[in-house]
């Protein structure tokens, strides 16, 4: 028994379609499911995302085409019908086939247009994917045992009955499937608005946001997903921007219902001081650390936070592998071309920025973090982190710095240690976020010695220690400050539209941005699909 040639076409290339997107689909998950992490060796890495986009617009070409052709084409093809000969078991695994893949689509869907919280979509998509999983086995297996190695010729090799018929609806399919990739591949990103303000109207950047303008703009509303330790991992971030053609000011605000300022405590122990830390060792920090909030900048609207996530632990291959196994940011060298001018912001049209607000080591400079993405650096010997594409932009002098000589996971010595008490916790109990200093100023410790090390077991001591009050140059670019209420984070920052840095992404008509949140973690943070593109209103 041989099938006709339409019907040998879509199951071929479903085969090929449900691995694919299984394979890079646990990939994205294993980013914030550790669970799939024990699958790692046998997913695929590097930029995944778009792969992943084109095998769900492809799954959903064929269900359409295989809708048509049960309606039609079948029918007029082979009107002749046959006797049924399918077990209930048979019935009921091609059912259970069918509501996973239609799952999997309308989840995929829902999530890509932002309808739904993400929460539950996501949830769905995975759910889907894992019972898709078991029944590929029940499915493919049922039926060797009712045909044996005669499958291989019964799904692979066609019949030549209406040929012609046939290869005109492949072709037809085929040029489907074109048409919705780009169809929705152009899909426009979220419109973020731009409030036009004159120049003389004062913001004060303090995270209250009390001025009459805001008060006066809708938010706009992102639905982020995929963090650690927010509720369902999930937070909504709701953000206003307004600008008086020299600078923009914006205002973010989100849920996180802990307010986390120990980052990596310092705790004296019987056997010396320690770094409290649950995963920082492999740079997954997910207990003690601060909160977070990033903003990435970019003229390209890829997907991936402009196509600079690569997943993996080494998708890299003349490269380090991360030590968490998630992934490495950066721009692929190919995608950046030599720069042929001096012009400010010539070779920032080639780099991605990026924008770090971190509740300890920034907040009380008043300042985020001013970062970028860009090609991958070179391997520095004697650094145990890689960080690829992710670096940050030249200060002219300002730092921070953690209070220990040389990290090691079982114990290790501070640089300094204070000069008053009121700097220390005196407590072997749960943190109190409220009460232990979040940064150590250096000109308030003294170099640390072993024969002044007379405190009590249980001490505890801040790990950032400020060499000065802020940084200064292009480092310091985006000014910014949160406070936390009420199981919520305000923040306000502001940046120069253009900054004349090669390094800086100018803000302006049709730039694209992506936010990402952080609750007491390092790395694993909240993101979202489609970017939001900003559109000025004059």
């Amino acid at each position: 028994m041989r099938l006709n040639l339409s019907w040998v076409f879509m199951h071929i290339l479903l085969i090929l379609i449900v691995i694919t997107n299984l394979l890079t689909g646990l990939r994205i998950a294993a980013v914030h499911r550790p669970e799939v992490m024990l699958w790692s060796a046998f997913l695929p890495q590097g930029s995944v995302h778009s792969l992943h986009f084109s095998v769900g617009v492809s799954l959903l070409t064929l269900l359409l085409s295989y809708s048509y052709y049960r309606l039609c084409i079948h029918r007029i093809l082979q009107p002749t019908k046959r006797a049924k000969t399918q077990s209930r078991y048979h019935k009921f695994i091609i059912l259970l086939g069918y509501t996973c893949l239609g799952l999997l689509l309308l989840s995929g869907s829902f999530l890509y247009l932002g309808i739904l919280p993400s929460d539950i979509l996501l949830n769905s998509h995975y759910v889907a994917a894992l019972v898709l999983l078991i029944y590929i086995p029940l499915h493919a297996g049922s039926y060797f045992v009712q045909y044996g190695i005669k499958l291989f010729s019964i799904i692979f090799i066609a019949s030549n009955q209406a040929r012609k018929a046939h290869i005109i609806f492949i072709l037809s399919s085929i040029i489907l499937g074109i048409a919705l990739f780009f169809i929705l591949a152009k899909k426009a990103p979220q419109t973020l608005l731009v409030h036009r303000i004159d120049v003389s109207e004062y913001i004060k950047i303090d995270g209250q946001a009390n001025e009459k303008i805001w008060a006066s703009i809708k938010p706009q509303v992102v639905h982020t997903f995929g963090g650690a330790n927010f509720n369902n991992g999930s937070t909504d971030v709701r953000v206003k921007v307004v600008q008086n053609e020299i600078e923009a000011f914006f205002h973010i605000s989100w849920d996180d219902s802990s307010y986390s300022l120990n980052h990596l405590p310092l705790q004296k122990t019987e056997t010396g001081w320690q770094v409290l830390e649950n995963g920082f060792y492999q740079f997954d920090e997910k207990t003690y650390y601060e909160d977070k909030f990033a903003v990435i900048i970019s003229n390209n609207c890829d997907f991936a936070a402009a196509g600079t996530a690569h997943l993996g632990p080494k998708p890299l291959a003349d490269k380090p592998p991360n030590w968490h196994g998630k992934g490495y940011h950066y721009i692929p060298e190919k995608n950046i071309p030599e720069q042929s001018t001096g012009e400010p912001n010539s070779k920032g049209q080639n780099i991605v920025d990026l924008w770090q607000w971190k509740a300890v080591r920034t907040n009380n400079m008043i300042l985020m973090d001013d970062n970028f993405i860009g090609e991958p650096t070179k391997v520095r010997v004697g650094r145990r982190r890689y960080t690829a594409g992710y670096q940050t932009d030249a200060k002219q002098s300002g730092a921070y710095v953690m209070n220990w000589q040389w990290y090691k996971p079982h114990g290790i010595v501070p640089k300094r240690i204070p000069r008053y008490s009121s700097l220390l916790q005196n407590t072997s109990n749960e943190l109190d976020d409220h009460k232990l200093l979040p940064v150590l100023p250096w000109d308030d410790t003294k170099p640390y010695s072993a024969e002044q090390d007379t405190y009590a077991i249980g001490v505890m001591l801040p790990s950032v220690l400020y060499r000065s009050n802020r940084f200064e140059g292009d480092r310091a670019d985006v000014r910014a400050f949160a406070r936390w209420q009420d199981g919520q984070w305000s923040l306000e920052l502001s940046r120069k539209l253009v900054t004349g840095s090669s390094y800086d992404i100018s803000l302006e008509e049709n730039v694209c941005l992506w936010f990402a949140a952080f609750d007491h973690s390092q790395t694993a943070h909240t993101r979202h699909v489609r970017p939001l593109q900003l559109k000025f209103r004059h």
